[in-house]
């Protein structure tokens, strides 16, 4: 079994305590922007692993840990009026610190980190909070042109509404060569895609990534 240790996991209460005031205030002013659609791309999972859970760095029967840099990820899921979306499922697939897939379409999978999850999925509560543990992925070469490091969305709403979607890293110099990221045409909008370093905690950079659904 995992276990996330007190002193390396993003504080629920504090992620959603921050934010609770500002959610407040956006709601009664406007609705908040909705989170872009992105293309699937060709590796969601053919089969989803037997060990799916928030933590992709450790599959569970094995000894050894996912290579690369870990990173954490937690958000909320939230309606354009800023409430929480209870109930919804939240699914991460990646590339791993090769920027390899483990798929069959992938043409480098026998390289690729066997000790990495790659997929996960949690259910959130009535707060609408989710998050990872995992590693920053690598960009890769498509053969049609690069990838910047990105992780893949898809999250299902109790009443069946879907998002599919992609979250890229701030600051990340990529970005600027990626044609999905420069595809979302303005600012707001890629920055709506764009996850937000909130801090450093146990070695581990820590961003925030809400999801906004209509």
């Amino acid at each position: 079994m995992k276990h996330w240790g007190k002193d390396v996991l993003i504080s629920r209460r504090g992620l959603i305590g921050v934010g609770a005031g500002l959610l407040v205030a956006q709601a009664a002013r406007a609705d908040l922007l909705i989170t872009p659609e992105q293309t699937t791309g060709p590796f969601y999972p053919h089969e989803k692993p037997s060990d799916s859970d928030m933590d992709l760095t450790i599959i569970n029967g094995r000894s050894g840990t996912a290579q690369g840099r870990v990173i954490e990820l937690a958000g909320r899921v939230l309606a354009v009026k800023g409430y929480p979306l209870k109930g919804a499922i939240v699914e991460i697939w990646q590339a791993d610190s090769r920027g390899i897939y483990n798929h069959p379409f992938e043409r480098h999978r026998r390289l690729r980190d066997n000790n990495f999850q790659g997929f996960g999925a949690v259910k959130v509560g009535a707060d609408g909070f989710y998050r990872f543990r995992t590693i920053k992925p690598r960009f890769y070469d498509t053969g049609a042109g690069l990838r910047t490091p990105h992780i893949h969305y898809r999250v299902v709403t109790a009443d069946r509404r879907e998002l599919v979607t992609q979250m890229y890293f701030p600051g990340e110099p990529m970005n600027r060569q990626d044609g999905i990221y420069l595809g979302l045409r303005s600012k707001a909008v890629q920055a709506a895609a764009t996850a937000r370093l909130i801090g450093v905690k146990g070695g581990f950079n820590q961003y925030r990534y809400d999801l906004v659904i209509a």
